[in-house]
Order: C-alpha cells, then structure tokens, then sequence
C-alpha cells in the first residue's frame, strides 16, 4: 500500500474499470457496419496452413454458436460451417487506433488514469464525484454515451471502491452494461462471485484451492492468511484473503497530473426560469473555477451534463479554440451550453434534475501569473 495514502482515503474510493466489448471484433463492426449481424471472427493465422492458428476474438453472434477466445480456427469454422460467418485476421494497427481516439476520451474524462491494456483501463472518479455513488452512476452512463455517439464503440463499465471490484463488475452487464457496486455492497457482491472470477486466480491456484476444501469465496473469507499460507505462498494467500473480504489496496498507476475537475448538483427544487439556471450554473463555475486556479490549471474543454427526471442524461462538449482560466470565459460558454442544449433537445426546465460542469483537457499554467491575469483580462 502507498504509504502517502490513508486508510481514510482508500475508503472514500470510486473507481470505474472500462471494458470494450468483443473489442477486435467491435473495430471490424464499426469499418464493416454489415458485419454487426452475422457472425465474425477476428483470428490469429500462424501461416503454416489455411486454417491453422485461433481465435482471438469474436462478435455476439459468433458466441451463440459456441466460437470463442483461443478456440482453434478449425473447430470455430466447423461450428459455424452451415452458418453465413465471417473469419477476418488482425489488423493490429487499425485496432490501436481506434483504442487511442476511445483512450483520449476517457482520460479527459476522470481524474487518475491507467490503461492496462489496448482494451480497458481504470479511472479513478472518487473527487469529481465526492464519494458519491450516485454520481458515479451518472459519470458512467455519460462517458459510456460519449465513447459510443464519439467513436462507434461500445464497452462495459464496473464502478466500485477499489479496483479489484470495478474490474468483476465490468464484466457481470456485457456487453455495453453498468454495473455499481457501493463499498457497502462490495462484501456481498463478492460473496457471489465465484472464485475464477477473482482476477489472477487460475486453473493452479484453483486447484489447490479445491483440495483444501474451498470451493466458494466466502469459503476463502473463512480462512486465516496463516491457514493457506503453506499452501498458496505467504503472497497469494495474503491477496486472496482480502479479496474474499472485498478488499483491495492497490492504487492506480498514475501518468500526469489530473485530466479533469468538475461539479455535479442536486436541483433543491424545480427550476422556473433561467435566471435559476443562471444561479445554479454560477455556483458550479464557482466550485470548478476556485479548483482551477489552487491546481493552477487552464482548461480547453467544457462539458455540460444535465440529468432529467426520468434519469436519461444529455451532454455536450465545447472546446475552446484557446486554453482558459477565466471565470467569466467557463461562466459565459457553460450559459451558452445549457440554453442550446435545452432548446436543441425541447427540455422543460422543470424536468432538470441534477446539473453538472466538468473541464478537461488541462495545462499547467502554475507561476505563470501574467498568463493567468491576461486570460482573466
């Protein structure tokens, strides 16, 4: 554990782990938009012969027939031999870009960012969100919206307090799914998930496992570090332990410095007119902005998120054609933003239930006085 991070701290976590769905296959999808209904098979060819090599990915529609991940390319096609189906091979470079376009989004999006591979990454939301799960419910559905009316492309989204609990959930609604899990949940969540569904345990450690008389993972919460010690290793027993227990002390391995500030509020009550929406904008601005200028930050990027009563949520983002630190520059285009976003979607103003302004797109304009008072002039 990072001894410069409380226990208070890990705590007050909420972390989202970011899955895109059947991804190769789903970056076929968006060049080929016809193969979205018919089975399609991305596959590693090894050269050797036509249909020697596997399977390294595939659509929904290929699943229904039993063809999946690493199965051989022979035995795919002959489970597919009868059925119109598609076997594509790699195309390596085209699948990184999509995956950078889709990464750059989310990593304006939250505040802590890792990529763990070309097809999830975690995204530590618990500041913009206060600790509020609520809220990260609302941050997960736009970024999922975002990333899909952006790029085509649609993933599966885990939130939780830490991250062994957002990587589970991220794969309990795929695809294109939510799935929460408050810390006082998590306990529970995992109780029911079965212990191949802890990251990292496989066949091995499962077998071992097994022969100890484990075959749940409230059997393992039953058990002392000291008691599978000498079985699994002092490492494995101590990690196995805690995730039986829901819990998670490792930290997201951070590149850079924040990537967004935001706020996000509650309407108290129905809004009348827009000079409320003035007021409340007014408030946001002022919340984002005072935390603009401690981090000393610019921003070029302005996101507008309004929840409505029957919790759909609408956004849009602006960016700007220079970077800003001005009060008056976030107050003037976040006004802007949500009167043409309330027009162009026909909202009544009463029908707004929470209201959030989030920046990204940061720059570090600490020391740089002048700069700052010439955006602010």
């Amino acid at each position: 554990m990072n001894e410069n991070i409380s226990l208070n701290e890990i705590g007050k976590k909420i972390i989202f782990h970011i899955d895109f769905d059947y991804f190769y296959a789903q970056c076929e999808e968006i060049r080929k938009p016809e193969l979205r209904n018919i089975p399609s098979v991305v596959c590693v060819y090894s050269g050797r012969e036509e249909d020697s090599g596997v399977v390294s990915t595939c659509n929904y529609e290929a699943r229904k027939y039993g063809v999946k991940a690493a199965m051989p390319i022979r035995l795919a096609k002959s489970k597919l031999k009868d059925i119109e189906a598609i076997f594509l091979p790699t195309d390596m470079p085209y699948y990184h870009d999509i995956s950078r376009n889709a990464m750059r989004i989310i990593e304006n999006y939250g505040e802590l960012f890792e990529q763990v591979s070309v097809d999830e990454c975690y995204v530590d939301f618990t500041k913009i969100t206060n600790s509020d799960f609520d809220d990260a419910k609302i941050f997960a559905n736009s970024l999922q919206k975002n990333i899909k009316d952006k790029i085509k492309l649609t993933c599966s989204i885990g939130v939780g307090p830490n991250k062994l609990i957002s990587k589970i959930a991220s794969g309990v609604k795929k695809p294109n799914g939510i799935t929460v899990v408050s810390r006082e949940d998590a306990k529970s969540f995992i109780s029911n998930c079965k212990i191949e569904d802890i990251p990292g345990v496989g066949p091995k450690t499962a077998k071992k496992l097994e022969s100890l008389g484990i075959d749940s993972i409230s059997d393992i919460s039953n058990k002392s570090i000291f008691e599978l010690r000498d079985a699994l290793g002092y490492k494995t027993a101590t990690f196995l332990v805690n995730a039986s227990n829901a819990i998670d002390y490792s930290q997201i391995k951070v590149r850079g410095t924040s990537k967004q500030i935001g706020k996000i509020v509650t309407l108290k009550k129905d809004l009348a007119d827009f000079e409320q929406i003035n007021l409340t904008a007014a408030s946001l601005c002022t919340s984002v902005y005072e935390n603009l200028r401690n981090k000393g930050q610019a921003f070029r990027v302005l996101t507008i998120i309004l929840i409505l009563e029957n919790l759909q949520h609408v956004s849009f983002s602006k960016s700007l054609k220079l970077y800003s630190a001005s009060f008056d520059e976030l107050h003037k285009n976040s006004l802007f933003i949500i009167k043409e976003m309330i027009n162009n979607n026909s909202i009544s103003l009463d029908n707004i239930r929470r209201m959030g302004i989030v920046v990204s797109d940061l720059k570090d304009i600490s020391g740089q006085d002048s700069l700052v008072n010439y955006f602010e002039n």
